[in-house]
């Protein structure tokens, strides 16, 4: 009997199974993707954006240091369900951390941070020497 096999197309596929059973080894689900964050950036700055729904800005704390940022803080469960026991939990109860690599020089004196409706909001002003700088050329 033979059999139309794509090897290329198989070892991908292969290659894509492994990398998703070790993506989260050594770590919980829960620490691996909370909180939610998306990363933008322009010629000035990095934004940082982050899910926290139900937190409020007393239980988050956040750090910038050699070039990493991090945010931490505890989600705790609603006290109307403190006495129950879960009979299906999706959302993360407990401490978590999240550090994301900054790959570029950042001015450290001006970086704020904005909290609302369960949206953090992190920018981080690039220093002056990472910003891109324009070179006229001369005639001669």
């Amino acid at each position: 009997m033979l059999w139309n096999l794509d090897v290329g197309r198989e070892m991908e596929r292969l290659r894509r199974d492994m990398d998703g059973l070790f993506s989260n080894y050594g770590r919980t689900a829960a620490s691996a993707t909370y909180p939610l964050v998306n990363v933008y950036e322009d010629k000035d700055k990095l934004t940082v954006t982050a899910e926290l729904p139900g937190m409020t800005k007393e239980k988050v704390s956040i750090t910038f240091s050699d070039g990493l940022l991090t945010i931490a803080g505890a989600q705790e469960a609603p006290a109307v369900v403190k006495n129950m026991s879960a009979v299906r939990r999706e959302r993360t109860e407990g401490e978590f951390e999240k550090t994301i690599n900054v790959p570029t020089t950042i001015d450290r004196e001006k970086i704020n941070a904005s909290f609302s409706n369960g949206i953090l909001i992190v920018t981080l002003p690039k220093a002056e020497e990472a910003k891109p700088k324009t070179i006229s050329i001369e005639a001669k």
